[in-house]
């Protein structure tokens, strides 16, 4: 007996009609849920006297672990779908941008995440307000904040200019008075470092340095490093542009410092020469924390 192509076709077509469609077309999955994080609160006080009060961050993301497993990292503010409803348990860490660079994100390891039970709507949205601190193993091996009678930087044999502390009255300060370094014609380059030198721990550790600025043209921050017997070695890290607003960046070390096992201390530096494109170089400095576990 032969059977038409179009009999199998109509044949198949009424098997499939019969088929329970909602679970074939649709199968059965829970509605999402959002989460919606504005930015991180950052708590001061739980660290140690050197690293100041000090409220200032710059932490640009969040990183997102749902029940243990990582989700995703999302530019604050943010809001995002998240499949798990109900008690989800979450993990928050705060992001960072490596050196200021936007291309380079990554989970600042010395801030704390926020760990916390929420329980998730389906479609509905859960707002949170994360909390962070410094954890409490961070180290400040150079911290200054320029709020004592003095401070710890000086100019080194290249500089022809100092730096002085700001006056309360000076509208540029920005938590409490800052340090600050100005060039002209007279004065046409500077170079400051920190008085002291110290340890910092290598083999791939994470070491930053941490600092607010505010400048009118470009200027360098780097480290000396000094080892036995030998004139100290000057690595320059990173170069700043110019910015008219208070801007925080977190400058990677670790990797410099691991280079040097046989580094006797280091110094952080900052310096610039004068660019004739300005009348008056002003460089604003703040909250320079050199930290590590």
């Amino acid at each position: 007996m032969k059977i038409s192509k179009h009999y199998i076709i109509i044949s198949l077509l009424a098997m499939l009609m019969w088929l329970p469609s909602c679970d074939f077309i649709n199968p059965d999955e829970s509605a999402p849920g959002y989460i919606q994080i504005d930015s991180f609160v950052f708590d001061p006080t739980p660290t140690l006297p050197e690293f100041g009060p000090s409220a200032s961050t710059n932490i640009k993301d969040v990183w997102v672990y749902v029940n243990n497993e990582f989700q995703g990292v999302y530019e604050l503010p943010a809001k995002f779908p998240v499949l798990n409803t109900g008690s989800t348990n979450l993990i928050l860490s705060p992001g960072i941008m490596l050196n200021g660079i936007a291309a380079t994100r990554s989970p600042y390891p010395f801030y704390r995440s926020s760990i916390q039970t929420v329980n998730i709507p389906e479609l509905g949205t859960v707002k949170i307000d994360p909390v962070t601190s410094y954890w409490d193993s961070v180290q400040c091996s150079f911290c200054e904040d320029f709020e004592g009678s003095g401070f710890s930087l000086t100019s080194t044999a290249s500089s022809d200019t100092v730096m002085y502390q700001t006056l309360f009255s000076d509208p540029n300060n920005s938590e409490g008075l800052c340090g600050v370094v100005k060039l002209n014609q007279a004065n046409t380059k500077f170079e400051i470092t920190s008085t002291t030198s110290y340890d910092l721990p290598g083999s791939g550790a994470p070491v930053y340095l941490e600092f607010d600025y505010k400048i009118n043209q470009t200027m360098t921050a780097g480290i000396f490093i000094n080892t036995p017997g030998s004139n100290p070695e000057q690595i320059a890290i990173i170069n700043l542009n110019a910015t008219n607003v208070w801007k925080k960046i977190y400058v990677q070390l670790g990797y410099t410092v691991s280079a040097f096992p046989d580094a006797s201390g280091y110094q952080v530096f900052f310096g610039a020469v004068k660019s004739p494109a300005v009348t008056e170089s002003v460089f604003y400095l703040d909250n320079i924390k050199v930290v590590h576990f």
